[in-house]
């Protein structure tokens, strides 16, 4: 379950088991996740005991952070100029706003991260104020891309895709929680943002400022300069996520070999639809078949390629045209739009797993899990 651990002991000599909860935050961290793995790997195989195995988690548990705050920090603001650039349809000016609001939010994350009365106004803090600072310099950016570009780090894709692939894993529970969870969050964010223009609007009257989240009508660089923007953005994944520097490589090149295909199927070919669904597939294989070859954790590799695919922004943008009573992109066809992005990297991730481990994985979970 989603922030939830249940943990079922059995005692065969009395016929007896008790039942643990633990309640465990939500987020990644694939150096933690990597070294247990590896712990899991040794104990399950009988290379080490238990007791070590339990002495090892205990030693991880109590780790420091991999990076320091300040890196923290400038990450958020390097995602925000990356894939406003690669993703929104962003201009320079544009991703240099994005940049700024980016950085503010990284401090109210570092706030919220010390105050933990504001963890629960921290989502709506950083989406007013991004839809604020948009709404001023609109005259000269491109609103829609600036305030989904300030709130990259946010937006709920990765929580959907993940909550459709356990419910197409028949993980109905957790399924059902995460995908709510993910609409949730993207209300949150569509309101902020809504709020946000609403305010500048009625402070200083300005009732032609209109929020307009279409990015069809934004002024985007070269498509050259996104292979600039990729490995700047896989990059600040990676230390969003906390991957290890030694397995940055592995994150790019997977990463990067998924691009390629998408770029060539979507942005070339115009296969808006088969294209999401290759690229999973590749992404998947690449990242499995380097797990097989280097005895590396597969959803480590895989998953900042994956938070490139996922459809986050769409959500967004379909509730803020409704909370705007505009037409913009229509939010009818926005949410499927996001449903069939969602379930194309499902299929394509599903396949990947079955072209490598038909028969499944004895000693540990398929990384689609």
């Amino acid at each position: 379950m989603p922030g939830l651990v249940l943990i079922s002991i059995e005692d065969t000599s009395t016929f007896t088991s008790e039942t643990k909860v633990i309640r465990c935050p939500n987020g990644f961290d694939m150096h933690r996740l990597e070294l247990t793995d590896k712990i899991f790997r040794k104990v399950s195989k009988g290379e080490s005991s238990v007791e070590d195995g339990t002495a090892g988690l205990v030693e991880i548990m109590n780790m420091p952070p991999l990076f320091a705050w300040y890196w923290q920090l400038l990450v958020w603001g390097m995602s925000s100029w990356s894939v406003c650039l690669l993703a929104f349809s962003g201009s320079w000016m544009d991703s240099l706003v994005a940049f700024v609001l980016g950085m503010v939010a990284g401090c109210l994350n570092l706030i919220a991260s010390r105050l933990k009365g504001f963890t629960n106004l921290f989502e709506v803090t950083i989406s007013i104020v991004s839809g604020f600072f948009a709404t001023v310099f609109e005259k000269w950016t491109c609103f829609g891309a600036v305030t989904l570009s300030a709130t990259v780090v946010l937006l709920p894709g990765l929580l959907l895709t993940t909550g459709v692939i356990e419910l197409a894993s028949r993980n109905m529970h957790a399924g059902t929680i995460r995908a709510a969870y993910a609409l949730m969050i993207a209300f949150i964010i569509a309101f902020g943002i809504n709020l946000g223009s609403s305010i500048f609007v009625e402070i200083f009257s300005k009732p032609d400022r209109s929020p307009n989240m279409n990015i069809s009508v934004c002024s985007p660089v070269s498509q050259w300069w996104w292979w600039l923007a990729f490995p700047v953005a896989i990059s600040s994944i990676c230390l969003l996520i906390n991957v290890h520097p030694r397995h940055w490589h592995a994150c790019l090149i997977v990463a990067g070999v998924m691009f390629a295909v998408f770029w060539v199927l979507v942005i070339y070919l115009k296969l808006s639809i088969i294209g999401p669904v290759v690229s999973a597939f590749v992404l998947g294989l690449a990242a499995n078949i380097w797990s097989k070859i280097f005895k590396h954790n597969a959803y480590a590799t895989m998953l900042p390629g994956m938070m490139i695919l996922v459809p986050g922004s769409v959500g967004v943008r379909g509730i803020m045209s409704m909370f705007s009573g505009t037409s913009d992109g229509s939010s009818t066809a926005l949410a499927v739009q996001m449903a069939q992005t969602s379930l194309s990297i499902m299929v394509g991730l599903f396949a990947s797993s079955f072209v490598v481990y038909p028969r499944g994985k004895k000693q540990s979970a398929l990384l689609t899990v």
